[in-house]
């Protein structure tokens, strides 16, 4: 089911496992002036061949105290490469300056 936040509304709080080991919700980012959450994964070519615009946007925005999260929710059973492991894998690899959320409940 599709689900949109308007602009200028409190977002659900959640509680996600990151790459880094740790567990974040959104009181985590209660110290930036905006918090900017996206959904990506491992295995689509549109993702990783927009990675570099993304990392960009990001690094380009930090110093205004924006805040970006991404959150991959895709079943690991249907994508074998978007489960935690080559998540953190991923995040190695290519250093993104944002945190990478697992959802596996997609809630």
């Amino acid at each position: 089911m599709a689900y949109t936040l308007e602009i200028g509304k409190k977002a659900p709080d959640f509680s996600l496992l990151a790459t880094d080991g740790n567990t974040y919700g959104l009181k985590d980012f209660d110290q930036f002036k905006f918090l900017v959450v996206f959904f990506t994964c491992n295995h689509c070519p549109y993702v990783v061949g927009s990675d570099e615009i993304t990392r960009c946007t990001v690094e380009k925005h930090a110093a205004s105290g924006v805040k970006f999260v991404a959150i991959n929710s895709n079943s690991e059973k249907t994508y074998e490469e978007d489960d935690y492991d080559h998540m953190v894998e991923r995040m190695k690899k290519f250093k993104f300056p944002w945190i990478y959320l697992r959802d596996s409940s997609q809630k």
